[in-house]
């Protein structure tokens, strides 16, 4: 075998043998929502502050339901660690992707966004946790949450972050 040839072939055999980057995972547990949802490319993220860190995750159904939307906003302090309690944070379902969507209507109470592994420093930032919250149904961004229309919501991400 000629010298390219075993050099292509140790190359693509280094590469299969690569593992792929972890893509992370969100699960919702919601009327008419997919259980199970993939962060969307690019759409989760750490901004980092003086003050606080911002996380946004935005995940998408699977194969069926890639229209539905899951979004996670959470502002941390820049030392948050397990069980640390989010400065802000909200939840967004947007079932067609676009209009009529739930959301929290308030920050959540406390505990109702655990954060159970927590890695915003370094190279491979991560954020893992599970919520239980209540969404309202919103016509639009111009509307506040309809507080005679809510839902119990619940789930879990495990998800890397992009550093933005």
């Amino acid at each position: 075998m000629s010298r390219p040839a075993v050099l292509a072939a140790s190359l693509i055999t280094a590469l299969a043998a690569t593992p792929a980057p972890a893509q992370g995972w969100l699960t919702l547990d919601f009327p008419g929502a997919p259980a199970r949802l993939a962060p969307v490319a690019g759409g989760a993220g750490i901004t980092r502050f003086s003050m606080l860190d911002a996380v946004g995750i935005e995940a998408a159904g699977e194969a069926g339901a890639e229209t539905a939307r899951l979004v996670i906003e959470i502002a941390l302090p820049p030392d948050a660690a397990p069980g640390t309690l989010p400065l802000d944070a909200r939840v967004t379902y947007r079932p067609d992707g676009f209009r009529n969507y739930w959301q929290t209507a308030d920050l959540p109470p406390p505990g109702a966004i655990v954060l159970e592994d927590v890695a915003l420093r370094g190279p491979a930032p991560r954020l893992a946790g599970r919520f239980e919250v209540v969404l309202c149904r919103r016509a639009s961004v111009m509307v506040p949450a309809d507080a005679g229309d809510c839902r119990s919501a619940a789930g879990a991400f495990d998800t890397p972050l992009q550093i933005d």
